[in-house]
């Protein structure tokens, strides 16, 4: 419970130490969604390992490439990429050539790494089928 000097201590802070304490606030809360966001990535890779891997098992010329904060898979024109941008602790997914989807975990906190991962899932789905219409095994 708050007591009439801590009140008195918040209406007196200046401008400057109410801008300090707003950026520490933001910066910690970045913090905590890029880690969400690190886990959704990682989720999702591994998503996309897992469909580069099926796709190889039937023989077909899938390109998988993973960094740290990005992967790429391809296959007969088709393309899916996800990618953080730890600034903004920002997940941007694009598939083909439709516009990427962003999962912001800075600003949207209800957002979990499962989320992402089905959503990554369903992309590799449409991607396997797209990929198998124009060129069919």
């Amino acid at each position: 419970m708050t007591t009439w000097r801590d009140e008195l201590e918040e209406a007196i802070k200046s401008k400057n130490e109410r801008d300090l304490e707003e950026n520490d606030r933001k910066k910690k809360r970045l913090e905590e969604a890029l880690k969400i966001a690190k886990e959704a990535l990682g989720m999702a890779i591994a998503g996309m390992r897992f469909a580069s891997e099926k796709l190889t098992d039937k023989a077909q010329p899938c390109a998988f490439s993973e960094s740290a904060s990005a992967a790429e898979l391809s296959l007969h024109g088709q393309s899916l990429r996800v990618a953080v941008e730890a600034g903004d602790a920002l997940l941007r997914v694009t598939f083909g050539e439709t516009r990427p989807r962003d999962f912001d975990f800075g600003k949207d906190r209800h957002i979990a790494p499962r989320d992402v991962e089905e959503y990554i899932g369903r992309r590799t789905v449409e991607f396997a089928r797209a990929a198998q219409k124009s060129n069919p095994w």
